[in-house]
């Protein structure tokens, strides 16, 4: 008598390749879930690189009715001033972003606030002025700007304490950015003084 033995797979090379097939098989959903994440993830935002507290800039002119604090030994924020900011813009996303109506806002203490509308924005390498108060940035793109902000303090004898930046979203929604604490970042070191 003859006896045929046929062997069975093994159980360990089906499940290997059932295991590749199946990474396989969602390899496409899961990158295309998560670049979908990544890029809802992704927000438009503003740094304050630099700022000047009333210092005068190569391109005003002398005569204006501001306290220049760059004068003082101390300085403050209690007076009336031209603030000038260096703002990055920031766009990691997949599409234009426009940036309206960039307020300075000041918080002191007490949960007082006050914000600033007054501004004009110029050209970091020319120093010259940019038409109109938005700024509209390509898909993964940075730029930085020059903007000039008249501030005129609503609370008498009392300096704010934290300086942030905010602006008008896509939903018309304000958007913040971070905020600096005052007391520390009056050396211009607003870049890596973000306090959120």
């Amino acid at each position: 008598m003859i006896s045929l033995r046929i062997r069975k797979p093994s159980q360990n090379l089906n499940k290997i390749i059932i295991g590749a097939l199946a990474a396989l098989a969602l390899y496409a959903p899961i990158k295309d879930a998560s670049q979908y994440l990544t890029a809802q993830l992704k927000k438009q935002n503003i740094e304050i690189v630099d700022a000047s507290f009333g210092a005068k800039t190569p391109w005003q002119k002398g005569n204006t009715g501001y306290l220049k604090v760059s004068q003082q030994s101390q300085p403050s924020l209690t007076q009336a001033q031209i603030i000038y900011t260096r703002l990055r813009l920031n766009n990691p996303t997949n599409e234009s972003k426009t940036y309206r109506k960039i307020w300075l806002n000041f918080e002191h203490e007490n949960g007082g606030r006050e914000y600033t509308t007054d501004y004009t924005l110029y050209n970091i390498d020319t120093h010259q002025r940019l038409v109109g108060q938005s700024v509209q940035l390509g898909p993964n793109t940075s730029i930085d700007v020059i903007a000039a902000y008249r501030f005129i303090p609503s609370y008498g004898q009392t300096a704010p304490a934290v300086m942030s930046v905010s602006w008008e979203g896509d939903d018309l929604m304000r958007e913040n950015a971070c905020e600096y604490d005052l007391k520390t970042a009056m050396k211009n070191n607003f870049h890596y003084q973000c306090k959120s």
